[in-house]
């Protein structure tokens, strides 16, 4: 596949999800002109990049849909229930289409027929109804005010087919700018023992009236001006089609050109018969061109606000960022060994436009949840409409970002949250009725920066969880002995244990025990950490709490004996140095500093650290929850840019660090994650 092809897969796809987002927002206003025209010119879009780009099954099929949104946009069809679920599964086949490696091509065709006759019932169904217009002429003329009518006259070369391109559909895509009639040439095909089947002979002549100005004609023939002999001609600032006597001449007659003389003759005898009235006109309300001139002008100039990338291509940027970082590392070690005041200048120098780098290389990775949110949206649509529920979804801090890998590893947990909240969690309307809440339900996903960290809240206003069933259901499948005594909060957080649901049938959503097991599991990867809340009869709420990144971090170097670690900058909150003997003798790990009393991890005794402390040590406070909570290491060496290095297999289940970076010298820092590390401290120490 070529450069191209693949260009137009990825923009295709972006089109995709912008059709969703569009559709979404139709399906809640279904009289928004603003919101068919979106839609109509996405399958444009995508029809006239099929076309070029030799994906023609495409762009047959957008063409389809393209007709049934023109019907729309002409007041002829109204906006259904069946029309909006039709494009949505056109979304989902346009889908299939460009992700198809030809394995799936005759499930494609049988599902493309479905549509087709489901499009074109619609079609046929909802036309003969009087919509928003009280008679045929009225369509006709609805919008035509400002037509104007061009003669355009298409020679293609003859072999524009070898670029994918096919000279029908761009014919076709002319005529559905506005009113037209054609006229066909073909007395340069040759019999049939001369005939190429890739060649093109014919060539057209189009006489056709829009509301479009003369740029819209020439976008049409946007990627073939140098494959064809293009020639547009304004005859009128009006709509030909309503002259008197016009008729005759427009008949098409094959291989017979349009007389272009007479046509203008009695255009030209029909204006002046209306040039009274339309000088009255005009000087009652001025036409808008300038204002539109000075928008086109303004596009023009900010035309380019953004480049794709691919993301190997930024992937490969982070690496060499972070290797230049950790050459900087080592430059400035070298430069603390060899005082000189010209090499301390150019490593301050070159750190700080390491630093920016690094900041701005970093940006570029981070997407905003939004990104997600299009497919959460149609995902509760579609689910809620399977199992007969009404439910609403909104999303909150939607533009959120998030480091590009973490977008990538939380997609499947909150898809596997929000099936759960659509099966277990919102009731059936008659049970909400009867519980006196309204009968739809609602999903809020919820997204917001919390210190070193990003919270995914996902809250559902359904049944609640009933502990005691929990409860139960856990020593039935053998998870906790009968006799176990445990909290209501513990008894909620079993449903993070494998195998454990309280489904007691399997559906196509939910309730084969691995959903909320997979949300744990794939959360860890990605060095995040869950957490449920519920109250019965009122919702659930289940929380993610993300790390803002996972590739370059600001730490600070501290050491313990002669090992060294790093702790993020993010959740340092201040950092005191304290006699050894203080720390020895406190009362159950509890410091009084400055009149406050804080609590304190001694990191020495907690992991086994042998060797005598120092005499005086430095306590880091860092931020955990709403709480101050003390670390205690032997010193601190300063500030550090750390390059996160994932840990090899011997620390695969070492949740306290969270990667490794390695120092200028070439030795290694083991990087902590401190809220597991006061999660793991405080289970150990309650045993």
């Amino acid at each position: 596949m070529d450069n191209f092809q693949k260009k137009f897969l990825e923009e295709a796809s972006d089109l995709v999800n912008q059709l969703e987002q569009a559709l979404l927002t139709l399906e809640q206003d279904t009289e928004n002109p603003e919101l068919v025209d979106s839609i109509f010119r996405i399958m444009h879009s995508l029809k006239g990049g099929g076309g070029m780009f030799g994906f023609d099954n495409i762009s047959q099929y957008t063409h389809k849909l393209e007709n049934m949104y023109d019907q729309v946009r002409q007041k002829k069809l109204r906006v259904t229930r069946e029309m909006l679920d039709i494009t949505f599964e056109s979304a989902d086949h346009i889908t299939s289409m460009l992700n198809d490696d030809g394995s799936k091509a005759e499930e494609i065709k049988q599902n493309e027929a479905i549509l087709n006759r489901r499009i074109d019932a619609v079609m046929d169904g909802d036309t003969t109804a009087a919509v928003a217009v009280s008679s045929a002429d009225e369509v006709a003329g609805a919008g035509q005010e400002h037509a104007s009518t061009y003669y355009i006259r298409v020679k293609p070369y003859e072999r524009i087919q070898s670029n994918g391109t096919n000279p029908f559909l761009l014919i076709d895509e002319l005529v559905g700018l506005g009113k037209a009639k054609v006229n066909i040439f073909h007395s340069n095909v040759p019999d049939f023992e001369n005939f190429v089947f890739d060649l093109t002979y014919i060539w057209w002549e189009v006489i056709l009236c829009t509301e479009q100005d003369v740029d819209a004609i020439k976008d049409v023939f946007i990627f073939v001006e140098d494959d064809c002999e293009l020639a547009i001609e304004k005859i009128a600032d009006t709509d030909i089609f309503a002259i008197e006597g016009i008729d005759p001449l427009l008949v098409c007659r094959h291989d017979f050109p349009f007389d272009l003389d007479k046509i203008k003759l009695l255009v030209d005898s029909s204006e002046k018969q209306k040039a009274a009235q339309a000088k009255a006109a005009d000087s009652a309300q001025a036409r808008p061109a300038a204002g539109d001139d000075h928008i086109k002008k303004f596009a023009k100039e900010n035309s380019i606000s953004g480049i794709r990338v691919a993301s190997e291509k930024v992937d490969a940027l982070m690496n060499l960022v972070s290797e230049l970082i950790t050459t900087q590392a080592g430059l400035n070690l070298y430069a603390d060994r060899n005082r000189s005041p010209e090499l301390t200048r150019i490593t301050e120098n070159l750190e700080n436009i390491s630093r920016q780098l690094r900041d701005t290389a970093f940006s570029i990775t981070l997407i905003p949840i939004d990104y997600l949110v299009v497919r959460f949206r149609r995902l509760v649509r579609d689910l809620s409409r399977e199992v007969g529920k009404e439910i609403a979804f909104e999303a909150r801090g939607a533009e959120v970002e998030l480091d590009k890998s973490l977008i990538e590893g939380i997609s499947e947990p909150l898809m596997h949250i929000l099936r759960n909240s659509i099966d277990h969690g919102i009731e059936p309307a008659s049970e909400r009725k009867a519980a006196g809440k309204n009968p739809e339900g609602k999903i809020i996903l919820q997204a917001y920066y919390s210190g070193s960290q990003v919270v995914i809240a996902v809250t559902d206003d359904g049944a609640g969880m009933n502990p005691e069933k929990i409860r139960r259901k856990a020593i039935e499948k053998g998870l906790i002995a009968p006799d176990a005594q445990i909290s209501d909060k513990e008894s909620i957080d079993l449903i993070f244990m494998p195998g454990f649901s309280t489904s007691d049938t399997v559906t196509n959503i939910s309730g084969r025990g691995v959903g909320m097991d997979v949300v744990k599991r794939k959360v860890s990867d990605i060095r995040g950490t869950v957490s449920v809340s519920s109250e019965l009869g009122e919702g659930t709420t289940i929380t993610i709490k993300l790390p803002l990144t996972l590739s370059i971090i600001d730490g600070m170097l501290v050491r313990i004996s002669d090992v060294d670690y790093i702790i993020p900058l993010s959740v340092i909150d201040t950092i005191f140095a304290v006699e050894h003997e203080k720390i020895a003798s406190s009362f159950q790990n509890v410091i009084n500093i400055e009149g406050v009393q804080y609590p304190f991890y001694y990191l020495r005794e907690e992991m086994g650290i042998e060797g005598e402390p120092p005499a005086k040590e430095e306590i880091i406070m860092v931020k955990y929850e709403d709480r101050k909570i003390g670390i205690v290491v032997d010193n601190i060496t300063g500030e550090y840019q750390a390059v996160l290095k994932p840990l090899g297999k011997l620390y695969r289940n070492q949740d306290i660090f969270s990667g490794a970076s390695i120092l200028g010298d070439g030795t290694v820092a083991l990087v902590l994650d401190t809220h597991k590390v006061i999660n793991e401290f405080t289970k150990y120490n309650e045993l």
